[in-house]
Formats: C-alpha cells, sequence, structure tokens
C-alpha cells in the first residue's frame, strides 16, 4: 500500500513538469518599426530579439515594392541582426520584411512584418504579412516537429529503457527486439526532425545549407551518429555499452535544452537527466510487459522519481508554475496531466497494456509540449 501511495505521489509530481521547455526567439524591436513610414529607404534593417539568435540561412529578407529581394548579408551582434539596403533599389511604396533565426537551444522562429517608403502601396510577399502561426512557428512545423520529437523519445525509451531493464532485472533475448525498435525509431526521427525545422522556417537551398552547418545540425548528427553506434553494440552481448551510450545521448538531448539564466550549465544537465530517467521509466514498462519481473518495482521507482525531481527542479529554475495558464503551453500541459492521471489510474488497477498506451500518449504530450515556448 506504501509503494502504492509513493507512485500516485510521485505521478502527482511529474504530471506537474513542463519536461524540457524549448524557448522561442521572439522579436523585440525592429529599426524600421512594423507599419512605419518613412521619407527615404533606411540603410538597414536591424532586429532585436529576446536572446542572442543564429540567422536561419539568409536570416533577414527584405523585399521591395516590386517584389525584388533587396537586403545585404545578414550579420549577427549579441541578440541583433543587422542586414543593409542596397541604395540604388530605392523604390517608394511598402517594403515586407521576413525574418528566420534559430534560438540558442536550436528552437525555429520566423515572422515578417512591413515599413513603408513615402506611402503604402501591395507588395508580391504581403502574403507573408498574415500567415497563421502558432507561438513563432508554423502550424506544419508545429506538427512535424511534436511528431519527430515522439519518435525520438520513443525510440529513446525502448532502446535505452528496456536495455536498462535488461541489465538490472532480467535478461530475457526477446527484449533486443524491443531495442532495435527502438533504434529504427531514433533513424527516422532525426531526418523528420529536419524536415520540420525547414517547414518552421523555409523550404529553400539556402535555409537547408544554414540549418545543417547551425548548433541543430550538429546535433541532429550527434544524434544519428549515436543510432548507428547502437546498431553496432547490438551485435555485443552485454548491455552495458548500450546503457552507456544512452547517457551520452541524453547529454546530447540535454545540451539542446534551454539555459537557465544565471547557471548556463545546470539546464542541460538536468534535462539529461530527466531525459534519461524518463527513459528507463517508459522502456522498462514496455519491458515488463514482453518479459514481467517483480523487480522492476524498484527500477521503475527510482527512475520514476529521478524524472519527477529534475523536471520540479527544471520548473522552478525557469519559473514556470505561476504563468503556466491561458497559454498554448499551458493547454498542452493540462492535457499531459489528464493523460498521466488516467496511465496512474490503469496502474494501480493493474492493467499494465492499457498502462503502456496511456504513457505512449503522455510522451506524446510531452513531445508537444517541447515544441511550444513557454509562457516566459
Amino acid at each position: 500500500m506504501a509503494r502504492r501511495l509513493l507512485v500516485v505521489a510521485l505521478s502527482v509530481a511529474f504530471a506537474l513538469l513542463p519536461t524540457t521547455a524549448f524557448a522561442h526567439a521572439q522579436l523585440v524591436s525592429s529599426d524600421p518599426a512594423p507599419d512605419a513610414v518613412l521619407e527615404t529607404l533606411p540603410v538597414q534593417v536591424s532586429l532585436a530579439f529576446n536572446e542572442p539568435v543564429t540567422p536561419a540561412g539568409p536570416g533577414i529578407r527584405v523585399y521591395s515594392p516590386s517584389g525584388g529581394q533587396v537586403a545585404g548579408q545578414t550579420r549577427r551582434a549579441g541578440n541583433r541582426l543587422v542586414a543593409s539596403l542596397g541604395e540604388s533599389q530605392g523604390l517608394r511604396g511598402t517594403y515586407v520584411v521576413l525574418w528566420q533565426v534559430e534560438a540558442a537551444d536550436t528552437h525555429p522562429s520566423r515572422g515578417a512584418f512591413s515599413f513603408s517608403v513615402g506611402s503604402r502601396t501591395a507588395n508580391p510577399y504581403a502574403g507573408l504579412l498574415n500567415g497563421a502561426a502558432i507561438g513563432t512557428t508554423s502550424p506544419l512545423g508545429l506538427v512535424l516537429q511534436a511528431f519527430a520529437h515522439w519518435l525520438h523519445f520513443a525510440g529513446y525509451a525502448l532502446a535505452f529503457g528496456v536495455a536498462a531493464y535488461f541489465a538490472l532485472v532480467r535478461r530475457e533475448p526477446r527484449l533486443k527486439r524491443l531495442i532495435r525498435a527502438g533504434l529504427a525509431l531514433l533513424l527516422v526521427a532525426e531526418p523528420l526532425a529536419l524536415v520540420a525545422q525547414l517547414a518552421s522556417l523555409s523550404f529553400d537551398a539556402d535555409t537547408l545549407l544554414g540549418v545543417l552547418s547551425s548548433g541543430f545540425g550538429r546535433l541532429l548528427g550527434l544524434r544519428l551518429a549515436g543510432a548507428l553506434m547502437l546498431w553496432a553494440l547490438l551485435a555485443l552481448e552485454s548491455p552495458w555499452p548500450i546503457l552507456a551510450l544512452g547517457a551520452v545521448l541524453a547529454l546530447v538531448d540535454g545540451a539542446g535544452g534551454h539555459a537557465i539564466p544565471g547557471l548556463p550549465g545546470l539546464g542541460p544537465a538536468l534535462d539529461a537527466t530527466h531525459v534519461g530517467a524518463m527513459g528507463v521509466w517508459a522502456g522498462g514498462l514496455v519491458a515488463y510487459l514482453v518479459a514481467p519481473d517483480r523487480r522492476f518495482g524498484r527500477l521503475a521507482l527510482l527512475s520514476f522519481g529521478t524524472a519527477a525531481t529534475t523536471g520540479i527542479l527544471l520548473a522552478l529554475f525557469h519559473g514556470l508554475p505561476a504563468q503556466l495558464f491561458g497559454s498554448d503551453f499551458g493547454r498542452a500541459l493540462l492535457l499531459k496531466i489528464g493523460l498521466l492521471a488516467a496511465a496512474v489510474g490503469l496502474a494501480a488497477a493493474g492493467r499494465r497494456r492499457a498502462e503502456a498506451i496511456a504513457v505512449a500518449t503522455v510522451l506524446l504530450a510531452a513531445s508537444l509540449l517541447v515544441s511550444l515556448p513557454p509562457p516566459i
């Protein structure tokens, strides 16, 4: 009875977590200002963001009233991006500015605004100003990001959570099939994540090259390399090299997390621990269904408790609890709470298969959370 109460308590705590909050870079100010009407064409466009950003592809595009692209190469200076404008292109009318960047945690953001010289006129790219967006990401980009995150989380859980069960609870040969399934999901998740990044920005060669050479591209390459290394390690009898690789990949995931102000190294460390513990808990549950063993209870409590503790710390450091509701992020968190409550109820009733399905939906809700901007 005491163990069941502890599981319920940890479940409630875990439900209140934001998982890993990725930040969307937000445009704070611009020169020219949106909708400004100027007498002459400015020599440059300057954009200030709420955090340091990296241009995604061209970074800044400026379209003249005739539809020509008139911005020069984008320059970065801390939280600011600057692009010069060609003096010979000083047509009178409305100009459309399109910007696309990656935040310090590699999350994509984009936006558009206009300014005019002399008077407002039509512009072939005016449709960019009315594009639907969720946060600063397109709806298609959000869906693909969430699905890619879900595949990655599920693949990580199957590959390394099952390996932990194999090493610490029961060495059952059938479990290696689950690890192979996790490998397959990891290999699919990364190309999809690249498509999601481009869908959140734009599909063109310049953006593709910019994304691949950015921090996002480097993290994607490391994850793919880790998946291929897992494929090689499956030939070994011992699961311990696989677990060591899982720890390394958790650190890679943590490197893509949002830093805590004043403690830049703590956020990624907590993120890595959270991801690793989540994988052991979720993957271990699936392994338990294939090869039940009562000893799994201790491993489940340890991994679940670690995930809850690190998640609560992340929430507190990011100041999220008081500002969760009234936003897409808060509504996604409420969805996660409901799904996790259902999983806890199924666990208490001993319906393990239904619990595993509920856990998969919890991971999907977590994937949506990490694809949305937190309220601060």
